[in-house]
């Protein structure tokens, strides 16, 4: 089975200058053949996630959004890795069963993986997108996901684009204002009491959601003393995306600059992919945040800083 790659939207610009002009930038397209000529080798599959999909879709300047969206669709093959959500309900669920010794069928291999651009976001059905999908729609994108990913990147309605962008930038805004609120909260505590702080915060914010996901295996859990302490506290050390979320947060928190909107996109990317990746290729900033926590240790996950190292 093919090695999984995460990279993050630096290395995807230094492919896409590699496309763009190979005369000019020589080592990016140095760089673009060996990877293409791994994921045609069938040795390395390299999934986008959201934030790959928002940066680009981001970019102002036509031929530029073009040319990375058209690096991006090619390379990936539109495969994407499933939302937040998607992956903390089933990680949850298995570690729920595991403590409970409840049976459960095993997902699929590379469950967390969707040939549906949008997935990227959430799971599609009905009931969470507020609208129906034919089927014949559906099983259009599937016979080409990176042409669809493509065409929505490309082509979607100018204001409909930038429309999204603000909206994303103003709830960003909203999440740091908050972030920022809190760390001014534990400012000199240790890392140890912040990590449990922000552990208790984590569970509690996910409480209805766990609830609900022990009432699908059959367990009639309705508080934190149904739960138990021991299950309480093995959450956020044993399900990885809740582990990776506490780990890195309180660390960037704990740095002297403020915590800019770019910042919360890595790390939403780190949170849902670096436990399931085999290499992740991003900024040195939080590289160096998950070594420090030993995530790449914890996960069994290569870190590099550079693509010209993969």
């Amino acid at each position: 089975m093919s090695r999984l790659v995460y990279l993050d939207q630096n290395a995807w610009v230094t492919l896409a200058k590699g496309s763009w002009d190979k005369e000019r930038y020589p080592q990016e397209h140095s760089a673009l053949t060996r990877v293409v000529g791994m994921v045609r080798s069938g040795s390395i599959s390299i999934p986008l996630s959201f934030a790959n999909i928002y940066e680009t879709s981001k970019v102002n300047v036509p031929h530029r959004r073009a040319n990375l969206a058209r690096t991006q669709s090619l390379v990936s093959g539109g495969l994407v890795f499933c939302g937040r959500r998607r992956i903390l309900a089933e990680t949850l669920a298995a570690y729920i069963a595991d403590r409970c010794a409840i049976s459960r069928p095993a997902p699929p291999t590379r469950w967390f993986l969707s040939d549906l651009w949008f997935e990227a976001v959430g799971d599609y059905s009905p009931e969470s997108y507020g609208f129906v999908m034919p089927e014949r729609l559906l099983s259009f994108i599937r016979q080409d996901p990176g042409r669809a990913l493509f065409d929505y990147l490309v082509f979607q309605d100018e204001a409909v684009r930038l429309e999204a962008v603000r909206r994303y930038s103003a709830g960003s805004a909203d999440l740091i204002s908050r972030l920022e609120a809190r760390r001014a909260l534990v400012a000199g505590e240790r890392v140890a009491l912040r990590k449990r702080a922000y552990g208790a915060r984590l569970v509690m914010d996910e409480l209805d959601f766990i609830f609900a996901t022990s009432r699908d295996l059959g367990l009639d859990w309705s508080t934190i003393a149904d739960i138990g302490s021991s299950l309480v506290r093995g959450m956020v050390t044993d399900v990885p995306i809740l582990n990776v979320e506490r780990e890195l947060v309180v660390r960037l928190e704990g740095q002297g600059r403020a915590i800019s909107e770019n910042d919360l996109r890595d790390m939403i990317a780190f949170i849902t992919v670096l436990p399931l990746a085999d290499v992740v290729v991003a900024e040195k900033q939080f590289v160096n945040l998950a070594r420090q926590a030993h995530l790449d240790e914890r996960h069994e996950t290569t870190l590099l800083t550079s693509i010209h190292d993969l």
